[in-house]
């Protein structure tokens, strides 16, 4: 696992180490790397989940513990584009990673669909109305959130969603209609 391996080599916990590395450069004061702490902090929406009988259930508070280092970063959407504006701008990774980021592998490598891979060492590639983006969705029960951008950044956009209902495709439809919105010319 990536977070066992970022203490052994940073020699601090996974949570401190993003701090540093990721949350202060680009002063992104409204995100945080809570551990074990199942409480968000600061003012929020609540996040639920459908239960039997149509119910909801408030699961705002939530033991995260367990996805530790996926998905256990909160946010809100403006950090969340500060993020993706100083990682594309080179403010977070030297230029050589950067580059890389924006690699995808070999015509020859697939997904499991068969269509060419899309995805680089860290962000996956959609090419929407002739305009490319990258990006990267996040999601936790109750909360889905996608930030994408135009390498130039010349078209970016955050979202932020709350679904009541297990994973059923409607978010990567939703995303794909804002991206469809916002790249036609």
């Amino acid at each position: 696992m990536a977070t066992l391996i970022i203490d052994k080599v940073t020699g601090r916990p996974y949570g401190e180490a993003v701090a540093a590395r990721i949350l202060r450069p680009p002063r992104l004061a409204h995100t945080v790397v809570p551990g074990d702490d199942p409480r968000i902090p600061g003012r929020h929406v609540h996040g639920y989940r459908s239960i039997a009988g149509g119910d909801l259930r408030d699961i705002t508070v939530y033991d995260k513990s367990s996805a530790r280092g996926e998905g256990d970063m909160i946010s809100t959407t403006g950090d969340l584009d500060r993020r993706l504006a100083a990682l594309f701008s080179g403010e977070l990774l030297p230029p050589e990673l950067l580059r890389l980021m924006f690699t995808l592998p070999p015509d020859d490598v697939r997904m499991l669909d068969g269509s060419p891979a899309r995805d680089s060492t860290g962000l996956p590639q959609a090419t929407v109305n002739g305009v490319t983006l990258w990006g990267k969705t996040g999601e936790k029960h109750g909360y889905q959130n996608g930030a994408f951008s135009t390498r130039d950044q010349r078209r970016r956009f955050v979202l932020a969603y709350h679904p009541t209902a297990a994973r059923n495709g409607a978010e990567s439809r939703m995303i794909a209609r804002v991206a469809d919105l916002l790249t036609r010319t």
